[in-house]
């Protein structure tokens, strides 16, 4: 007996104007996770990427962020090691509401390390805990749906956030794969096939445009 294929489950994404509000609600809160937000969104960053970023991997003055390291829980263990294979390493330009946030967040870590002494634990971390630490990746998830919440946004995953960059790339046409360079997939077939999710303006749009060169 042959069984009915299972359908895969619609990805989710959110338009431009759920992801810049939920970016201005953190800004205006002051977030201490606004610039990992930021990361995600606008770079595409996987989860642990983002958690494993460092400080010597970005270049203020030239707009540069590496990703070669990610924060991962192994069985009792928070590693920070390399990232899964080498299609996943690359360094990007950032745009300067990521140089904006990251800046803000070298501060708000100065005055983390200050306040808290000798209790500090020193890493080359961006993104820590108020002591230093790394941050376990189930409670940033927890800080992820709090701020979907405050923002009155609805709550998509931290992946579905990525697929979220890659909607907004195709949005504003951004070539496939120039937008394949940015999330980094080993694969062309990923970019387009799984995580581009063309927001139902775009296709409006597109109907529009098809309609008019048909109705001579």
């Amino acid at each position: 007996m042959k069984l009915p294929s299972v359908r895969s489950k619609k990805r989710r994404a959110w338009s431009s104007d759920e992801a810049r509000q939920f970016l201005e609600s953190a800004r205006a809160d002051k977030d201490p996770y606004y610039a990992a937000y930021v990361l995600v969104l606008v770079l595409g960053l996987r989860k642990g990427e983002m958690l494993g970023v460092t400080w010597p991997g970005i270049d203020l003055d030239a707009a540069e962020l590496t990703v070669d390291m990610q924060i991962q829980r192994v069985g009792k263990e928070l590693l920070h090691r390399e990232t899964k294979t080498p299609t996943s390493d690359g360094t990007l330009p950032l745009p300067e509401i990521c140089t904006v946030a990251l800046q803000q967040r070298a501060t708000a870590q100065k005055a983390a390390k200050e306040e808290a002494g000798e209790a500090w634990q020193p890493t080359d971390l961006v993104f820590t805990t108020r002591f230093g630490t790394p941050i376990e990746p189930r409670n940033f998830n927890r800080y992820w749906d709090r701020r979907c919440d405050l923002a009155g946004v609805r709550r998509i995953t931290i992946r579905d956030a990525r697929r979220t960059c890659a909607s907004l790339l195709a949005d504003l046409d951004v070539h496939p794969r120039v937008a394949m360079q940015i999330l980094r997939h080993a694969q062309f077939s990923i970019t387009m096939e799984i995580y581009t999710v063309v927001s139902s303006a775009t296709t409006r749009a597109a109907l529009k445009k098809l309609s008019e060169s048909l109705d001579h």
